[in-house]
């Protein structure tokens, strides 16, 4: 009996001491199944189309500044994409970058065991910001490495502005971190620079100028025109700056805009007020505090989605690590616990979101752009005249070579969609389209289910409704929002017809002769 149950003992030992190896592998084998299973959606197809269709220069100096985006996530991109491989692999590089984030939060983050094995599977981490393939799955990595490094930047500030410049590049978002970091640093540095030796103080004057001169480069590609089609509007509302803030947080956190419970509201307002107050008691409330302000201002001022909810939850983590990293080697106290229990509500309810997200991608699309894709190849319609209407279309032109609509950007090589108000490729089904299409008759038109009223009915004189695909993005608890395309073709005229029209044009010509 003793010698079992010391060999269970030794096993269980070892389950523990093991954990993160084992956490990390369920974690990779559930995002293999999953991103084999998922649709890439429009945005996803942005980003490769316009890392696939166009150069460096082009790239930084013209297009990025549509996006709002520096440009790091299309330049990884763009190495995969000019070298021919298949568009999947975009999924695979944001489930990689999103994997060494997990393994570094597991590996290093000084957090007690449950919040290790809870925080792979969260919905922003995995689902989000893993799954699907945008920029975001690049920041968990950077701001790991950052808060590793944290308590050693005064010793290599080289390393340290470096990663923030690597941070600040990834979005608009990011960017704000990292310049809030970098300030942040600042101070530390002229709190402690009569104590720095010569070498040292040279050293931190490089490296913050070398953040300066990149933070002005940023700021230069991001920069929207005045022909950008989003963000170029301001709103100086106080009232709309008080609920934006107060939704990116809670939704960041535990409020499910599907749900109408009153206590996740309640909720989230108490694990805010802890976390300040926690911080505050731990000199890290700043490095919380002044990116979220920064954030709350951009969301209010400019724009805001949902999918950014996960910038702020991903800056609250990362603040939490700095203020733990002193009790990695001590018992936590009663406030210390209490702090790691609002941690654990969090991620115990991202973990449902996240379950239930999966459970809908691994079941139906999210996307019907792929199987739009696949019936457009097996009846060979990229052969005839296609007429598109609305920017999703582009979610199905990465699996073909090139550019399929005639009418998207005027036919030109450049696949991916201009922000641009001058852009003139259709949207909806106005009666200007339904006018355009009845002059131009194309043998195939396609209807993007942007800027089309739910239940609306087409009618298309001269064309019958063939197909029909359905795909709709998952958030949290609920269907977001439709990529679904309804697909027309050219009626044929029937034979007998033609025949008695042929009749009645040979009896008209011998009349007249």
């Amino acid at each position: 009996m003793n010698v079992t149950l010391s060999n269970r003992f030794s096993v269980v030992n070892y389950l523990v001491e093991k954990y993160r190896v084992i956490v990390f592998a369920i974690y990779v084998i559930l995002m293999a199944l999953v991103v084999s299973k998922h649709e890439p959606w429009m945005d996803e197809a942005q980003a490769w189309l316009l890392a696939k269709d166009v150069g460096i220069k082009e790239l930084l100096i013209k297009y990025l500044r549509y996006e709002g985006s520096p440009g790091l996530w299309h330049l990884i991109l763009m190495i995969p994409a000019k070298l021919g491989f298949p568009y999947y692999t975009i999924n695979i590089i944001s489930a990689i970058f999103s994997a060494i984030g997990v393994w570094l939060f597991l590996r290093y983050a000084p957090f007690p065991m449950l919040i290790k094995i809870l925080y792979p599977f969260t919905f922003f981490v995995f689902y989000q910001y893993g799954v699907v393939a945008r920029s975001y799955c690049l920041i968990s990595p950077l701001l790991f490495l950052i808060a590793i490094t944290y308590n050693k930047k005064m010793d290599n500030p080289y390393f340290f502005v470096l990663l923030l410049c690597l941070l600040a590049n990834i979005s608009a978002h990011t960017f704000l971190i990292a310049g809030s970091i970098a300030f942040i640093h600042f101070i530390d540095v002229v709190q402690e620079w009569k104590s720095l030796e010569a070498k040292s103080k040279i050293k931190h004057g490089i490296a913050l100028f070398i953040f300066g001169i990149m933070a002005c480069i940023v700021i230069y590609i991001i920069k929207t025109p005045p022909d950008q089609i989003f963000a170029n509007q301001v709103n100086l509302d106080f009232i709309n700056f008080c609920r934006s803030t107060q939704w990116m947080i809670g939704g960041s956190m535990v409020i499910s805009e599907f749900s109408r419970l009153k206590i996740f509201p309640i909720a989230s307002i108490a694990i805010f007020v802890i976390t300040i107050h926690w911080l505050g008691k731990n000199n890290a409330a700043l490095l919380y505090i002044l990116p979220l302000l920064l954030l709350s201002t951009l969301f209010a001022l400019k724009y805001k989605n949902f999918w950014h909810q996960g910038v702020l939850f991903l800056l609250w983590i990362f603040v939490l690590w700095i203020s733990f990293e002193k009790y990695r080697k001590t018992e936590l106290n009663l406030f210390a616990r209490s702090v790691i229990g609002c941690i654990g509500v969090v991620l115990a309810v991202q973990c449902f979101w996240c379950i239930k997200a999966v459970s809908y991608d691994l079941s139906n699309s999210y996307s019907g752009s792929y199987s739009l894709a696949r019936f457009i190849k097996k009846n060979n319609l990229d052969k005839e005249k296609i007429y598109v209407s609305g920017w999703r279309n582009i979610s199905v032109l990465p699996y073909f070579p090139k550019n399929i609509f005639y009418n998207h950007n005027s036919g030109s090589n450049h696949r991916f969609w201009n922000w641009s108000i001058y852009n003139v490729t259709s949207m909806g089904a106005s009666e200007k389209v339904i006018d355009t299409i009845e002059c131009e008759q194309p043998g195939v038109v396609i209807f993007a289910s942007d800027h089309i009223p739910t239940r609306y009915r087409i009618d298309l004189p001269g064309y019958n409704p063939v197909r029909f695909f359905k795909g709709y993005l998952y958030w949290k608890t609920g269907l977001l929002e439709p990529e679904c395309y309804l697909v027309f073709r050219k009626q044929k005229e029937e034979p007998e017809k033609i025949v008695h029209e042929n009749k009645v044009a040979a009896k008209k010509n011998k009349s007249l002769k």
